[in-house]
């Protein structure tokens, strides 16, 4: 793990039928009218909610480290309030064959600290609240410190403000005046969500999948990636495979010395003519549901010879009951037989499908559903502005409490801007109403 200040070396879209089918879809839609007291209680916490966001940025905790001094901020935080401290230690590696994997990026096997505060008086049914505590790396062009926070007008500067220490601080300031107020507390998870939630994310909503949870549903603390804070909410993501395709073929028998150029091309085997012409019969039988977008073509090197060799990288975009692993092994079959077909006695084509990025699933929850509802009146209350659902964003984290726990979950979070750039920021202002937003919106789901 790197010390404190030091910088390291460098799936509108649905869930599967079964998930889908357990995420609670009540007949009546209440609609409650949220309070604007949510929003005082909020801006009496603002200096507290500016001091805890601050205490967290100046701890360090990159992707790929084990975030262990960043947690301990959360673990003593929340030990104040009345909660049962969990802490994990996990490795991704033990989730490889698990569905919803997705190799974590930088790669590394931690192991990672989560923490999950789990209230110690806990109801029939309570509900939970998460944000990530890993940030982005230090990239060039910072004009402050990034581990020294520094408010600019508004704006507060440092790396991880927006993405996601920002959501942890309001997340940690929501719970204490929940307590304050008698409401039932929330389950609270500080976890690690970058690079697709493998070091933090899979694993504890894994383990909770196991238990008598009682979760109805989530609020993932975090905004979606526009910039526009709250007008959006995340309620949906896009399953995404990224594929890379290799295929060898064969040239002819020269027909002069030195040049191999002058085989005839027709007793060749192009590696290129026979890999698109598999590409469009998986794009009519696997993929005809399926958005492909093919992005890098390399193959042959000499434009007078059959080319014997090509890679084609192609991403998949894809919903309803798709997966990724369904996609990639049906996809396997029908590359197994299409090159065994017309491959030979004397010669033989070879194809190899491997998955070099994202793999991440689907999930959605119904934007009219009474959930939905009550977090859309309370944005709207607080904030002035109806939001939107943005159906956008891929490998996002609200997947795991939609498909692991059949539950609704929500992605929202202030506003903000340069996300993964230098002079990361958020705003003050929006961040205590996304504290109201939180309070009010667990409140009323509570009530419902």
């Amino acid at each position: 793990m790197c010390t404190e200040h030091q910088i390291p070396r460098r799936t509108f879209i649905k869930t599967t039928a079964k998930a889908m089918a357990a995420i609670p879809m009540l007949p009546v839609l209440k609609t409650h009218k949220p309070s604007n007291k949510a929003l005082k209680l909020a801006e009496k916490h603002r200096k507290e909610l500016i001091d805890v966001l601050e205490k967290l940025i100046r701890v360090q905790s990159i992707e790929g480290e084990s975030a262990a001094n960043a947690q301990k901020v959360v673990s003593d935080y929340l030990s104040k309030l009345p909660y049962r401290i969990e802490e994990s230690e996990d490795q991704p590696s033990h989730y490889e064959e698990h569905p919803e994997y997705m190799a974590p990026s930088p790669a590394g096997d931690g192991p990672f600290v989560n923490i999950v505060g789990w209230p110690k008086k806990q109801g029939s049914q309570q509900f939970a609240m998460f944000s990530h505590i890993d940030t982005h790396s230090i990239e060039e062009g910072w004009s402050t410190d990034p581990f020294e926070p520094k408010i600019v007008g508004n704006k507060l500067y440092g790396l991880g403000t927006s993405d996601d220490k920002g959501g942890v601080a309001a997340m940690l300031v929501a719970a204490t005046i929940l307590s304050k107020t008698g409401k039932q507390l929330p389950v609270v998870m500080s976890l690690h969500g970058k690079g697709g939630g493998g070091r933090g994310s899979l694993p504890v909503f894994e383990r909770i999948r196991k238990t008598n949870h009682n979760i109805g549903a989530v609020l993932y603390v975090h905004p979606a990636e526009t910039g526009r804070g709250m007008e959006d909410i995340k309620n949906s993501v896009q399953g995404i495979a990224d594929l890379k395709l290799e295929m060898t073929g064969w040239r002819g028998e020269p027909l002069e010395i030195g040049s191999i150029d002058s085989a005839k091309w027709k007793d060749g085997g192009s590696a290129v003519d026979l890999c698109l012409a598999l590409l469009e019969t998986l794009r009519k039988t696997i993929y005809k549901d399926v958005m492909v977008n093919i992005g890098i073509i390399e193959g042959g090197d000499r434009i007078g010879s059959v080319a014997d060799n090509v890679s084609v990288t192609f991403r998949l975009k894809f919903k309803e009951s798709n997966t990724w692993r369904a996609l990639f092994d049906d996809s396997n079959k029908v590359i197994t037989e299409f090159v065994k077909a017309r491959s030979t006695s004397g010669h033989s084509y070879t194809a190899e499908l491997k998955s070099v990025g994202y793999m991440t699933n689907p999930g959605a929850v119904d934007w009219e559903a009474s959930e939905s509802k009550i977090i859309r009146n309370s944005i709207t209350e607080i904030t002035g502005k109806a939001p939107t659902a943005y159906p956008n964003h891929y490998a996002g984290d609200i997947r795991y409490p939609i498909r692991l726990l059949g539950v609704p979950a929500y992605g929202i979070g202030s506003l903000g801007g340069n996300f993964y750039m230098p002079n990361e920021w958020v705003d003050i202002d929006d961040l205590v109403k996304l504290v109201a937003v939180l309070v009010d919106t667990i409140g009323n789901w509570q009530k419902d």
